[in-house]
């Protein structure tokens, strides 16, 4: 496996690699670093290679991948040195870029290719932060990823994508082989989202509040606006109310500042990176957990995120956007609401709605969910079947 980040932690490419190890893979991972940390590691079973890289160059280079050669002749290198010195048999990749490194070095050393799609990337990068700044917006104009993952995507022996209409979308715009491309939803894992797994002290510390919560990236394409512009008017209404947030802030995107220029950083507290361990119980302590991203951009509305997963597999009433897969799963299943992000009113509604009438909502939810669970493949080891049937025929 081939990851553009350091690891762990990575819940997904984890997920994986666990699943392929228990299924008799050896399974080798090679990624950077700018932490202090030990450049070969056995992790898990998974056996981990590092590179040192610096942030700034990752920050500055990474996102000339197209125009310029300096970052590409860093992987280049690593690449080729980790496949040979492990003999490896196939090279899974994570996201798009360095596909042409993996395609032209699998050729050289004979090996299968699997390249494994987190998101629509042609789609997804040009709406990010760092593309839509002065310099970015340049950047972005002579950085063709279309004709890219087209032109890479199509060699790959194996293609993942992780819901069945971004598969529609690879096979419409990108023109896969059918037989080449499967659906593996980023579901969370069943030993993990459990009641067994929650921590009392969390429950106690928030049992005087009434919590929102969210986990994952924070960029401003996550729609955390609508909550800060919605605080002051929901104190009014709720005294104890509470948003606790967890994950890494993009440097673009400075929710903190914004809170306290909005006089409602009191009401935020932000819990920093959390272990996926440790998630289950501030699920479990909150009594509303949302994820309200802008659905502006085609790559949202075609996934159901891990979050989502994850607040159902504690039952925990949601909110949500109009991206229309979790717009639909949320709203058809009977497990919370949706809302506009850009319209604080719509979510201020929603959640005095289900404060006012929390124990009977809550426990239809519940309910609901517990049905849902019981009825339909949610969980990772049921959803990652398609994947071991794939690799058993590379």
């Amino acid at each position: 496996m081939i990851l553009e980040r350091d690891f762990p932690p990575d819940d997904r490419p984890e997920k994986e690699a666990l699943s392929l190890i228990e299924a008799g893979y050896e399974v080798f991972l090679l990624c950077f670093t700018w932490q202090d940390r030990t450049l070969q590691e056995e992790y898990k079973g998974i056996r981990i290679n590092r590179f040192k890289i610096s942030r700034r160059v990752y920050k500055k280079l990474s996102p000339t991948y197209l125009i310029l050669p300096f970052y590409r002749m860093i992987w280049e290198s690593h690449i080729e040195k980790f496949v040979k010195e492990n003999r490896l048999d196939i090279i899974h990749i994570h996201d798009l870029p360095m596909t042409d490194i993996v395609l032209k070095t699998a050729n050289k050393y004979g090996c299968k290719v699997v390249c494994d799609q987190h998101e629509y990337w042609s789609n997804w990068i040009v709406n990010t932060a760092h593309y839509n700044t002065f310099i970015g917006k340049i950047v972005k104009a002579l950085s063709n990823w279309k004709k890219y993952e087209k032109r890479y995507l199509n060699k790959a022996d194996l293609v993942i994508t992780v819901s069945e209409r971004l598969r529609e979308c690879y096979l419409t715009d990108v023109k896969i082989n059918p037989s080449r491309i499967i659906t593996i939803p980023n579901t969370p894992s069943r030993t993990v989202f459990k009641a067994e797994n929650v921590k009392r002290e969390i429950i106690e510390k928030y049992k005087d509040n009434f919590v929102l919560f969210y986990a994952g990236a924070i960029d401003h394409l996550r729609g955390l606006d609508v909550v800060l512009n919605s605080l002051k008017e929901l104190e009014k209404r709720i005294p104890q109310i509470k948003f606790l947030l967890a994950g890494r802030i993009s440097k673009n995107y400075n929710i903190l500042k914004l809170a306290k220029e909005k006089n409602v950083y009191n009401r935020v507290e932000f819990l920093g990176w959390l272990e996926l361990n440790e998630l289950p119980s501030y699920i479990a302590a909150s009594h509303i957990c949302m994820f309200t991203p802008y659905f502006s951009h085609d790559e949202i509305n075609h996934t159901i995120a891990t979050k989502i997963f994850q607040y159902l597999a504690m039952g925990k009433p949601i909110i949500t956007s109009y991206a229309k897969m979790m717009y639909e799963f949320v709203i058809n299943n009977g497990l919370g609401y949706a809302v506009d992000p850009e319209n604080p009113a719509e979510f201020i509604e929603k959640v005095i709605e289900l404060y006012s009438h929390y124990e009977t909502r809550s426990g239809e939810i519940k309910a609901n969910s517990i049905r849902l669970i019981n009825s339909q493949p949610v969980f990772w080891d049921q959803t990652v079947q398609p994947l071991i049937q794939k690799y058993s025929k590379l």
